[in-house]
């Protein structure tokens, strides 16, 4: 196995702010520094990036047509009254045939990428062949298309696994009749297939390369797992005390990663200390915020103290991208707000955003679950963890900030941030290991 052409299959490749193309395009500048010629296979959802040969491919599939279409008119029109129309027009024409697809396959809308991306590998490596296959999401069509690709091309794949394929405390199919039990059984195989034959794998928690080996033993020492890291930021913005208490949320809500909690802890902690009304402003950055909380925000009068943002995107007038917006609005704030989550799942997963947090040097009020490997890193970083996640426990880690504000003590820890050359190293020694591992079996 050689370490000098790769050819990556990334879905969201180069798309601003998402966090499963920043695992990837933070690496880029990392693997050409190690001699390494980079070719992206990507979708239509991110831009065309003009450092390396960048192919972006229309999946095959009337959901996953849908799906990219979307991205590539509000990319070029912006989201206004023609993305509204174009985008509605385009999903009447293609509902025929996403009930057909629904009925046929059962799987979620962006499984026809992969069979896409596999294709035009196997078409790029005939025209200039490769060394390497990487897959790398997010998107499970990410590691199928892998998976076909190095079937197709008898190439060495290695799979970075963004978030557990397989969710914990997922049931075993017990019939393909149903659509979840289709999808469940789908992702079972496809973990299964990047166990038996990755040439190298790695998950982003202990947690979850632990759980992935439980179910496919023969893994071994191929699996492991990597902190990814971001790089540091582009801009700095130095922190100002003003007259508010800015905490700030960065990235989306939903229903099992809900604000429902931290509202019913602020409204606690309002009630403590009624004359912080005044001062206190929760902004949130990334999306709305989710239904049940927006319920909590009604029944208990919290709106004059949220402030919704929306998603920050690349700005016409500066050409600043949303990354660099929401990196200098995260230095601004006073503390930055961690949700986690609430659901099984939490264990083995880790939310990119905590890196993006720990390099702007702001402190951490973290709402974690089920997950020890979180809890030290942000406690590593002078972050707060309520010690349980009650209305009065997340009130009192409020008191903490509160009073620190205050004061002008609200500082972070001053440890060094995770960066992604640390995570390019860790890869880079496990593909050159798998290497000597494969040459000791040739020759045995």
């Amino acid at each position: 196995m050689t370490r000098n052409k790769w050819l990556i299959i990334a879905p969201a490749f180069n798309c601003d702010g998402q966090a499963a193309s920043q695992t990837m395009t933070d690496k880029i500048s990392y693997l050409e520094a190690a001699g390494i010629e980079l070719s992206v296979i990507g979708g239509l959802s991110g831009k065309r990036d003009n450092r390396l040969p960048h192919e972006q491919v229309w999946p095959w599939g009337p959901s996953g047509i849908r799906y990219e279409y979307r991205y590539v008119t509000g990319n070029r029109y912006g989201r206004g009254l023609r993305y509204t129309l174009q985008t509605v027009a385009v999903s009447i024409l293609l509902s025929p045939f996403m009930f057909i697809e629904r009925i046929m396959t059962g799987l979620s809308g962006h499984w026809s990428w992969a069979p896409a991306a596999a294709f035009k590998a196997w078409r790029l490596h005939q025209k200039k062949p490769f060394d390497l296959i990487y897959s790398s999401g997010g998107p499970i069509s990410a590691h199928l298309a892998g998976w076909i690709a190095h079937r197709l091309t008898g190439l060495p794949w290695i799979a970075e696994i963004h978030d557990p394929i397989v969710a914990s405390g997922q049931a075993q199919p017990t019939s393909l009749g149903a659509r979840l039990n289709r999808e469940k059984f789908i992702e079972r195989l496809l973990e299964k297939l990047v166990c038996n034959d990755a040439h190298v794998a790695w998950w982003f928690t202990q947690a979850a390369l632990a759980a992935a080996r439980s179910r496919n033993p023969q893994l071994g020492e191929r699996g492991f797992y990597v902190l990814p890291g971001v790089m540091p930021p582009e801009v700095l913005e130095q922190h100002v005390y003003g007259e508010y208490l800015n905490i700030g949320h960065f990235g989306k809500v939903s229903g099992t990663r809900s604000l429902y909690e931290f509202l019913l802890g602020l409204n606690t902690w309002i009630e403590r200390n009624p004359k912080a009304r005044e001062v206190i402003r929760l902004h949130m950055y990334g999306g709305g915020i989710d239904a049940r909380a927006r319920q909590t925000a009604d029944q208990l009068n919290l709106w004059d103290v949220i402030v919704c943002h929306g998603r920050l995107e690349r700005d016409p007038v500066t050409g600043e991208s949303g990354r660099t917006q929401v990196t200098r609005k995260m230095q601004k704030c006073d503390a930055l707000l961690l949700l986690h989550g609430n659901d099984p799942s939490c264990a083995e997963y880790i939310p990119s955003k905590v890196y993006e947090y720990f390099w702007a040097r702001r402190p951490i009020l973290a709402l974690t679950h089920l997950n020890p490997q979180l809890d030290e890193l942000v406690g590593q970083f002078g972050g707060i963890i309520p010690t349980n996640m009650t209305p009065q426990g997340i009130a009192d880690s409020l008191d903490v900030i509160w009073n620190k504000w205050k004061s002008k003590t609200l500082e972070p820890s001053d440890a060094s941030p995770i960066g992604v050359d640390v995570a390019v190293a860790t890869i880079l020694k496990h593909v050159t290991d798998a290497k000597k591992r494969a040459g000791q079996h040739a020759n045995a």
